[in-house]
Order: C-alpha cells, then structure tokens, then sequence
C-alpha cells in the first residue's frame, strides 16, 4: 500500500472536517462594538463574551451533561446579548448548516428618567431628628 500523498491528504482532512459555526457581532444604536456583552444561544445552553470588537462565534452546543456536542443542522435558534447598562436584544434565526453570520445585534442603553420630587425637603419641614441619616460619632 502506497502513503498518501500529502494533497490528497489534505482534500480527505478539508472534506471530512466541515465547518459549523454561528457568528455575529453586538452594537451599540451608533454602530460602535459593545465588548464584553454575554450572548447565549438556546436551544444548546451555551454563553460567551464579545471581543474587543464586539464579534462573537458559537460553534458548539451543550448536552444535558454540560459536554460538548456539535451545532444541530436545520434547526431554529434563539441568540439574546446583554450587557448591564443596555436592554438585552434577542433575534430568531434558522441554521441551516456550515457558517451562519448573523445581523449584528443593537443594545440600546437603559435610560433613567428622573422625576422631580415632591415631597418638601426643607429640613425646618422635619422637625423631629433623632435619626440620623449620617455616622454617629461618640465622645465629641
């Protein structure tokens, strides 16, 4: 029996080692990277972390055991980002097989509204102050 000859090698290893993979990237509403950012992907129970540049890249599922098990073809997947100081964004996907790139995901930052107080906060308003909001220093 002959070896094999290293071209051919090689075209037997690309053909029977296909890659599966679901990829993206998370952005803020100006289009600028969210680093960091914990995106999960269900059915597979698997999370991870965006880059520096906002990319991230599944390309494996998790069984019932936690182990590793490959993306299932022709399958529907739910992807969700988040990250604290923005509303979590989720999208509905079909992965049929191979890559996957998905649109990129836009957090938008979590906005605080701020209403004027209206109760009285004249401390003359209070004239009872045996509690102290503050430290209490003994001795002096």
């Amino acid at each position: 029996m002959q070896p094999l000859t290293p071209l051919l090698l090689s075209a037997a290893l690309l053909t029977g080692c296909a890659t599966h993979r679901i990829s993206g990237q998370v952005v803020d509403r100006n289009g600028d990277p969210v680093e960091r950012a914990v995106v999960s992907l269900e059915p597979g129970g698997v999370q991870i972390v965006t880059d520096s540049e906002g990319y991230w890249e599944i390309d494996y599922l998790r069984d019932e055991n936690g182990d590793r098990v490959r993306l299932d073809k022709r399958a529907d997947y739910q992807v969700e980002a988040f990250k604290v100081g923005y509303h979590p964004r989720d999208s509905d996907f079909y992965y049929k097989r191979g890559e996957l790139l998905t649109e990129p995901l836009v957090l938008r930052e979590d906005s605080i509204r701020v209403v004027p107080e209206e109760q009285e906060l004249d401390p003359d308003a209070f004239p009872d102050r045996t509690h102290s909001s503050g430290a209490n220093y003994e001795g002096e």
